[in-house]
């Protein structure tokens, strides 16, 4: 009768160290989300008088390049070491990646004199809804797509490869990816490709097939 009763009392202490668990998790990441939201709104009140300012800068100085890539570079350097691995850091350098390489595909576009400039008051009206504007939306969305895949995936393996040889890492090694050294710059590099075909070349394939 008693055993019975040990394994009911520890299912329930399972289930109750669970349940406290995943409570304490979950409050862990909203409290995450609600400091995220709170830095990030005071940051937008910091620098909206300056908005207009960074954007010029952005699209016209010659150093927006330089200063791009060499400070989102180094945040992801410096990201906060832990005692263990992470997928953070790596999804921390893919996105800085990507905003890397579109702010300096919309410099290069600024130089060269593509940009878009809305004409008329804004919101800009929707166009008419046809089977041609479906089409073309949707080969727009199936060539972007299969471009940026396309870019991720050559620009990954050359990044990798170049990087295990300078390491002399095996390519077998299930843990080398997972090292700051390969991990951080492998990362950085593709996705800073990305964000340049995503910026300077997608739009041009558009019109060069007639999507757009």
């Amino acid at each position: 009768m008693l055993e019975p009763m040990i394994l009911i009392n520890k299912h329930l202490t399972n289930d109750t160290t669970s349940s406290h668990i995943l409570t304490k998790c979950s409050l862990l990441c909203f409290q995450d989300v609600v400091c995220g939201v709170l830095i990030t709104a005071v940051l937008i009140l910091l620098t909206y008088p300056y908005w207009e300012s960074f954007d010029s800068f952005q699209l016209t100085s010659p150093l927006s390049p330089i200063i791009a890539l060499s400070l989102l570079l180094f945040l992801s350097y410096t990201y906060p070491e832990l005692d263990y691995y992470s997928t953070t850091r790596g999804d921390t350098t893919t996105i800085l990646g990507v905003c890397a390489g579109c702010s300096v595909g919309y410099w290069v576009n600024a130089q060269l004199g593509h940009t878009f400039e809305p004409q008329g008051l804004l919101p800009v009206p929707l166009p008419t809804l046809t089977a041609l504007s479906v089409a073309r939306s949707a080969g727009r969305s199936l060539v972007g797509v299969a471009t940026l895949v396309g870019t991720r995936q050559i620009v990954k393996k050359l990044s990798l490869d170049l990087l295990y040889s300078w390491y002399n890492v095996l390519k077998t090694d299930p843990n080398a990816r997972r090292r700051k050294e390969i991990e951080v710059p492998s990362k950085f590099v593709t996705y800073t490709a990305v964000g340049l075909v995503n910026s300077i070349l997608v739009n041009r394939l558009f019109v060069l097939v007639g999507l757009l």
